[in-house]
């Protein structure tokens, strides 16, 4: 077995004895999968320690990695440091988006991270920024998610009162645009309905749900705020990105977001 691999785990998580040869073993499956997927043809045989090194800095092969690691058998703690590690590499905004393809911004199947992460209380602050923005830049994250994961992650981070209110009400915003419509009207109604979900909360939803032109106002202006979006007029790549970017509640959830807001100021709440 090479060394630098291996020292490479041993530094970066928190691993007991014999683990580190584990992870150094899954980490050769990761890579030579993610090879494949680049190249048919490409032999596990021939990648070194550093080439697996080299590779574990694509989010996508880190990612192949994490979830090797989360179906083995190592401990908790070397899990969570995997799984965070993953969420790492997600891109978050600076002054310019990174110039390279979406699709090679994130790991796959990041949703089941994010749950690992949330049913050991090991979900941050920077993992829902993290998944606020690859989801930005890839709805596809939560579109092609399993119904039961994307709904457990999404009524899980609503229930974490540790989390901010803004970016909570962004990643529910992003959840619901990107479910089929009933899907996203059930959702919105457990959530509202849920009172282990602050008051502040549900109504902040219902309020930006409502909006006629499906949330879209105000999940722009929140962005902006927030550093995903340029200021509105900025340039003409701003509208163009606008257009394409911001998401939209469906009209089923818009529907039930009036009547709740509706009965709500009925009762004088």
């Amino acid at each position: 077995m090479g060394t630098a691999l291996h020292e490479w785990l041993q530094e970066e998580f928190p691993l007991i004895a014999g683990e580190a040869r584990v992870l150094h073993h899954l980490a050769y499956e990761a890579v030579a999968e993610f090879q494949r997927s680049l190249d048919p043809g490409a032999q596990a045989g021939e990648l070194s320690d550093e080439d697996v090194l080299a590779r574990l800095n694509d989010p996508r092969a880190f990612g192949l990695l994490a979830h090797r690691v989360l179906a083995s058998r190592v401990s908790r703690e070397a899990k969570i440091g995997v799984a965070e590690r993953a969420f790492d590499l997600i891109p978050i905004p600076a002054s310019e988006h990174a110039a390279f393809p979406v699709e090679e911004r994130t790991p796959p199947g990041l949703l089941r991270l994010a749950r690992f992460l949330l049913e050991n209380e090991a979900f941050m602050v920077l993992h829902l920024l993290h998944l606020i923005y690859a989801a930005y830049l890839d709805p596809r994250i939560l579109r092609e998610a399993d119904r039961r994961t994307r709904t457990w992650v999404l009524m899980a981070m609503m229930a974490r009162e540790e989390l901010p209110d803004t970016e909570r009400l962004l990643a529910a915003f992003q959840f619901l645009a990107a479910m089929a419509p009933r899907d996203a009207a059930s959702a919105f109604h457990g959530i509202v309905s849920a009172k282990y979900v602050r008051p502040t909360v549900r109504a902040g939803l219902a309020a930006a749900a409502s909006g006629s032109d499906g949330g879209r106002a105000w999940f722009a202006a929140v962005a902006v705020q927030e550093g995903l979006l340029p200021p509105p007029g900025s340039s003409e790549a701003s509208a163009v990105e606008f257009e394409a970017r911001v998401p939209a509640i469906p009209e089923a959830v818009r529907t039930r977001a009036r009547e709740w807001l509706a009965a709500r100021a009925k009762k004088g709440g």
